[in-house]
């Protein structure tokens, strides 16, 4: 069931990157080096190629690691990274916003897709998508997703990364990512979106997130809704460092929190 009471808990970024000397001492370096070498840190595939980026996957990954984790370590370093230079930008979604933003599709068509940073971190009520990264694997609950798109480039893709499976029992988590043109987003929408093959889904509220569809879906609507309704979003300090930070405690960053708000937004 959803729990739809926690909202500001702890991010992906801090559960990898707890320690902030961690972040504060290899990001820099990864810019200066990005910097001197004339590489768009925008462009995955040139970030990945960066040697202070393959130092730090050294450091964080484990020796037998498989290509599939090497490839998933490198997508949390790339949106951890843009994560971190755009400020830490977290936004907390109370779970009235997102059931709104389901069941009572927005108007996108006029929307320019503009986001208030160009990375940040969309938190979704706990336990309230679920998810498969495979298909012989069950479903985890989705966290998030970190957004990040190039600035002052209006054709510029969405690249974002799903992040699943954040619970006590577990030191880690799941990520999947895409990639999302804006010009197709009147193409996602599909009747039969979020719905849930979980047994129970329909009486517990719970949605599904499986296909890329659903995905970019929600991604667009929670970034026009932030766009659209500021009035719903709220500043809320950090609650200092967590003392278990993979444990779901509160965030130690300071957070937007997004809430629905009565009318029509601007």
């Amino acid at each position: 069931m959803s729990d739809e009471s926690t909202v500001g808990r702890v991010t992906p970024y801090e559960v990898v990157f707890g320690e902030a000397r961690f972040a504060e001492q290899e990001f820099p370096a990864i810019a200066e080096e990005a910097k001197r070498r004339g590489v768009s840190v925008w462009r995955y595939d040139r970030f990945t190629l960066l040697e202070r980026v393959s130092a730090l996957l050294a450091e964080v990954l484990l020796e037998e690691a498989g290509p599939a984790a090497v490839d998933q370590h490198l997508q949390i370093l790339y949106h951890a990274y843009h994560f971190w230079c755009a400020g830490c930008s977290l936004y907390a979604f109370e779970a009235p916003v997102v059931r709104s933003l389901i069941e009572s599709a927005p108007d996108l068509g006029g929307w320019s897709f503009r986001i208030p940073q160009p990375s940040l971190y969309v938190e979704l009520p706990k336990n309230l998508f679920w998810a498969q990264v495979t298909e012989d694997e069950p479903p985890e609950p989705v966290d998030g997703m970190f957004v990040a798109r190039e600035p002052d480039q209006p054709i510029a893709e969405l690249e974002l990364l799903i992040v699943l499976g954040i619970r006590s029992e577990r030191p880690g988590f799941s990520v999947a990512g895409l990639r999302l043109e804006p010009g197709r987003a009147r193409e996602l929408d599909e009747a039969a979106a979020f719905q849930s093959n979980i047994p129970g889904a329909d009486l517990a509220g719970l949605y599904s997130l499986q296909r890329y569809s659903e995905a970019a879906v929600l991604a667009l609507r929670t970034l026009w809704y932030i766009d659209a309704c500021p009035a719903a979003c709220e500043r809320v300090r950090g609650g200092g460092v967590p003392e278990f930070p993979g444990h779901g405690g509160p965030t130690a960053l300071d957070h937007v929190r997004v809430s629905l708000i009565e009318g029509s937004c601007q």
